[in-house]
């Protein structure tokens, strides 16, 4: 195998994002094809300038935390560069030109410099849900309008019009963006849901012994204090239910504090960052998800991969998961008791939550199987055609 596919991300790959799950699975089902998928992140550097680039930027997050982190990921970027230009060297006179299939659009203008002088084809994904920018405000990392919010505004506006391919994960992202970048119009790309392995735990679930499980960060975006006044609510109509929040993040002591204020220790596990943490959802009746804003989460895929129900509300790429009424329920945001009512249907009525169960597996299967869609990913990213595979292979969800 020689790197047809080089992965380029500013993560380093062993975290919890549903993003680094993507690319992960990614490059397992590449090399079942015969594609070696090598990955490049900024991480680790052991060159010295980007450690002095670093510890300057530390420097200055005494005074600025925004400029603080444009300079770190200006540094990122350049690391990405230096990794890039070293790989491609080594690449015989005459190969093919590589892919650089980047995961946000500063690893993307990163490919764009490694273009002028390597022959290679880049291909941007859009992960990020409304903007990066949109997201760091959230997490209350910058200000609309402010220098990191330009920042990052700006690489996008620069970069996405120049790359070879665009893929969206859903329809609802690819509207957003086009709608703020027009120029993107004369730019090949198309829309691709995301993708979970067969899970082998289809036929052989472990007992439950929960029942709602969440799996994502803790932070206000994901908005899990939801969660804890929905089942404070169930519990005052006489259902008593138990809530495991998967995840850490800068939200973790004021929902564990809002736990204790509305009584419910006794009902709601803390159980942090999980490495492959869908293997915690069979043991859970439903997935709950609470998210203001999503593009298409990856976890809401692995709990229809295990015929589990899901109750999220119906934002973003949501409603491109799942069907209200059929594998789950939308749950209103701005509704405590009509979403608590919901919750109770799912779980206490047999008839209904064996429908859902049943309707949420047919869903997986039918539109988000890998067998299915990674001959599509690969045939988009690479610009060669990769059939579908019809055979059932071995893919382990919890490898």
């Amino acid at each position: 195998m020689k790197n047809d596919l080089i992965i380029i991300s500013l993560l380093d790959g062993n975290g919890p994002t549903g993003v680094e799950t993507h690319f992960n699975q990614l490059i397992h089902e590449a090399r079942i094809y015969g594609i070696d998928g090598a990955f490049i992140s900024p991480y680790p550097s052991g060159r010295i300038w980007a450690k002095f680039a670093r510890a300057l930027a530390r420097a200055i997050r005494l005074v600025s935390k925004e400029f603080a982190d444009i300079l770190g990921r200006w540094v990122d970027s350049k690391v990405i560069e230096a990794k890039l230009s070293s790989a491609l060297s080594n690449r015989p006179s005459g190969a093919e030109p590589v892919t650089l299939y980047a995961q946000d659009p500063l690893s993307a203008r990163a490919a764009l410099m490694t273009r002028k002088t390597h022959a290679c084809r880049v291909v941007a994904v859009i992960h990020y849900n409304v903007s990066e920018a949109y997201e760091l405000f959230m997490k209350g990392e910058a200000k609309i309008d402010g220098p990191l919010w330009r920042f990052v505004m700006s690489t996008e506006r620069k970069t996405l019009p120049q790359v070879d391919q665009i893929i969206f994960v859903s329809e609802f992202m690819r509207k957003v963006v086009f709608d703020r970048l027009p120029k993107i119009a004369s730019v090949p790309q198309t829309v691709i849901p995301n993708f979970v392995p067969r899970s082998d735990a289809e036929g052989n679930q472990p007992e439950l012994n929960a029942d709602m499980i969440s799996i994502g960060t803790l932070e206000p975006r994901k908005n899990q204090a939801f969660l804890l006044r929905v089942l404070a609510r169930t519990n005052s109509l006489g259902y008593a239910y138990t809530l495991t929040l998967v995840g850490s993040g800068p939200d973790q002591a004021k929902l564990k504090a809002l736990a204790k204020e509305l009584d419910l220790e006794k009902q709601v596990q803390f159980a942090g960052f999980q490495k492959n943490a869908a293997r915690l959802i069979p043991r859970h009746r439903v997935l709950v998800h609470a998210a203001q804003v999503e593009n298409m989460p990856i976890t809401l895929i692995e709990a229809l991969a295990l015929g589990r129900p899901i109750l999220a509300p119906a934002v973003g790429g949501i409603t491109e998961i799942f069907s209200d009424a059929v594998e789950g329920y939308y749950w209103p945001l701005d509704d405590i008791d009509a979403a608590a009512a919901l919750l109770i249907k799912t779980l206490s009525d047999t008839e209904t939550y064996h429908r859902f169960a049943q309707a949420a597996l047919a869903r997986y299967r039918k539109k988000f199987d890998s067998n299915l869609l990674v001959g599509h990913w690969l045939t988009t990213i690479l610009s060669q055609q990769f059939l579908p595979r019809t055979y059932h292979h071995e893919i382990h969800l919890y490898r």
